[in-house]
Order: C-alpha cells, then sequence, then structure tokens
C-alpha cells in the first residue's frame, strides 16, 4: 500500500490557514468527510482537502474517512519532531483506488506563527550534529581545538560531508583577569567569518556562558567545506577552559 506525507505550511489564522488565490469548490462528498472528522474543522480544511485530492487525482467519491490522528500514537509513516498538539495537526485521508486498493494520505498542517518561538521546524529527514570546539587552560585571543585536541586555523577544522546549516552555537568560558569589553566567538566556513557566533561579557569574573539558536539555511555550508572557531578578546582580557559547541543541521 503506497502512503504519501503531505506538510503543508498556513498562514496565521486571521489571515485564512489555506487561502488560495482561487475560490474552491468543494464537493459534497469532501464536505460530508469532513464534517465526519469532528472537531469544527471548518471550511478553510475542506477548501485544502478538495484542492489536494484534485490535484492527486483522487475522485472525491472514493474518500472513505477523515481523521485526526492522535498524537500520542503517530503512525510510523509521521516521524515529526520539535512540535506538538498545540501548534500541528495532522489528518488521514482514506480512499479507495481504483486499481491499487485502499490507500491513505496523511495531511500536516502546522502554524508558523505559532513555531516562531521554537525556531525552524524539524522534519524526519532533517539531521542534527554538534562539532566539539575548545581550549584546556588559560588563553587569550587564538583558534579553538577540536575534539581531538587539534588547534583549529582558517584552512584546518572539521570537513562537511553534506550540505546544511549552522544552526545554534553555544559557549562556556571562565574570565581569570577582566576588562571592558567582550570575548567573540567567531565561527568560520572556509576561512570567512560567517555572521552567527556568541558574545560573553568579560567585564566582571568568573564563569560566563552564552548560546544562540537560528533557523536553518540563515547561514549555509556545503559538503567539502572548513568549519572552525576563533575566540578573541577586547582589550587586556585572559579566560580559560573554553567549550564551544556548534550545532549543524544536514538535509541529505
Amino acid at each position: 500500500m503506497k502512503k504519501i506525507l503531505l506538510v503543508f505550511v498556513f498562514a496565521i489564522l486571521l489571515f485564512g490557514i489555506f487561502a488560495a488565490a482561487e475560490e474552491t469548490v468543494v464537493s459534497p462528498e469532501v464536505e460530508e468527510a469532513v464534517d465526519s472528522a469532528g472537531d469544527n474543522l471548518g471550511p478553510e480544511v475542506s477548501d485544502f482537502i478538495q484542492d489536494f485530492v484534485s490535484k492527486r487525482g483522487i475522485e472525491a467519491s472514493d474518500i472513505e474517512k477523515i481523521e485526526a490522528v492522535d498524537f500520542e500514537a503517530l503512525p510510523k509513516e509521521v516521524n515529526i519532531e520539535n512540535v506538538g498538539d498545540h501548534n500541528l495537526a495532522v489528518y488521514e485521508v482514506d480512499y479507495n483506488n481504483e486499481t491499487q486498493g485502499k490507500e491513505k494520505v496523511y495531511v500536516v498542517a502546522y502554524s508558523v506563527e505559532e513555531l516562531k518561538s521554537q525556531g525552524d521546524l524539524i522534519l524526519a529527514q532533517d539531521r542534527r550534529n554538534f562539532l566539539a570546539f575548545g581550549h584546556d587552560g588559560t588563553m587569550s585571543s587564538g583558534f579553538l581545538d577540536t575534539a581531538t585536541g587539534v588547534e583549529t586555523s582558517l584552512e584546518k577544522g572539521y570537513v562537511m560531508v553534506r550540505d546544511g546549516s549552522i544552526t545554534a552555537v553555544s559557549t562556556n568560558l571562565e574570565v581569570l583577569q577582566s576588562n571592558t569589553g567582550n570575548v567573540e566567538v567567531i565561527v568560520y566556513k572556509n576561512g570567512e567569518q560567517v555572521s552567527f557566533g556568541n558574545m560573553l561579557d568579560s567585564e566582571t569574573q568568573g564563569i560566563k556562558k552564552d548560546y544562540d539558536v537560528q533557523s536553518k539555511n540563515t547561514v549555509t555550508f556545503n559538503a567539502g567545506d572548513v568549519i572552525s572557531v576563533y575566540a578573541k578578546g577586547q582589550g587586556d582580557i585572559a579566560w580559560k577552559d573554553v567549550i564551544t559547541i556548534v550545532e549543524i543541521t544536514t538535509t541529505d
């Protein structure tokens, strides 16, 4: 049995979550199937289902039912992370295929507005990995070491094996000698500074931390690109024991 997962992004409800340039004429069969799902789904879901089955070549009369999917028991075909029933809805559309028999389609809809506070949507094909950088002991400005203990540089660092994005950077260190200014943790791609990193206050001594997250496809890289990290102090500052994590998200 062939199964299809469709992810459909809709805008904030105030403007209609399934707005279309042309008005959709909903068949009685689709209306009945949507009504049978309950939950007061409304006309926007009917419009979307009608448009979807029309493009798929599915006869509206072949639809048997549409039902909401239980988030506590998601089907194996629906593997989505970082979302919940407060910002996402999943509907199963069961229909009859004249040549292949009974089939089903999972329609996944989520609200962009609801997800803004969480960052981007992570689908099953997305993979998050972490590049570990650091320095054991006292240092001033300089490149950080990899997890293997090798100091990075403009040319040396982690070589990316897939296309992807830098989606988070976090740093923890201890300021030994304070001064007005900051410690900037700079991420390099192929020797060029990217527009994403950490900034830690160095005006007082002690343990400092910073972490920043951004959506994928903002700072991207290609397979073969080299990622390295540099810690830069402003003024007469000294720190020790740097731990930096660069999160990457790949889609292959």
